[in-house]
């Protein structure tokens, strides 16, 4: 019996975390010149002082140096070594942050008439339209070879901010970074 309820105690727990995870996905996308062999890349820097090219007006000022964290972490752990100096570096990030809000609606036609289709010629049949607006964060990274100063690489996530992603802002950005950068170096 307490084997049982052990078992179902795990289910139940393993279910949340998976609802959870779910909740978790970004939408990502690279895209990257094929050209380039990226095994020649050891140093990374900053295009710029400030890597953050573009944010939208409705997202934190301190979210940059949230990202610059993100993506030194996550390059570092790749094996690459960060430089602060970007003409010393082999590549070059750059970033934009924003978010828009969004509209979803759902129809869903029904008919009162039982026993016969749904869009049976002269059976009523009404609608419910469900409207709602989120919204929709993106984060992008580029990154450009040094020597050439062209873009090389080019990864985004896009993802619908709730208020508890907006709490938790660190770990939202720790995560949308490692599945943009789960693909870098291609190959």
């Amino acid at each position: 019996m307490t084997a049982l309820r052990n078992l179902s105690r795990f289910v139940a727990i393993a279910s949340l975390a998976c609802l959870a995870a779910s909740c978790e996905t970004f939408s990502v996308t690279t895209d990257y010149d094929k050209s380039i062999n990226f095994h020649n890349y050891h140093t990374f820097s900053w295009v710029s002082k400030n890597p953050l090219v573009s944010r939208a007006p409705d997202v934190s000022p301190l979210a940059e140096g949230r990202i610059q964290a993100a993506v030194i972490n996550v390059m570092t752990q790749k094996g690459f070594k960060f430089v602060e100096d970007p003409s010393k570096a082999d590549i070059a990030f750059a970033f934009t942050l924003g978010s828009r809000q969004e509209l979803r609606v759902t129809s869903n036609p029904y008919s009162t008439a039982w026993g016969t289709a749904p869009y049976m010629w002269g059976a009523p049949y009404y609608q419910n339209v469900d409207v709602r607006q989120y919204t929709k964060g993106r984060l992008a990274i580029d990154i450009f070879d040094v020597k050439l100063r062209e873009p090389v690489w080019h990864g985004h996530a896009s993802k619908s901010i709730s208020e508890s992603d907006r709490a938790r802002a660190d770990e939202v950005i720790n995560k949308a970074v490692a599945e943009i950068l789960k693909s870098f170096p291609p190959g």
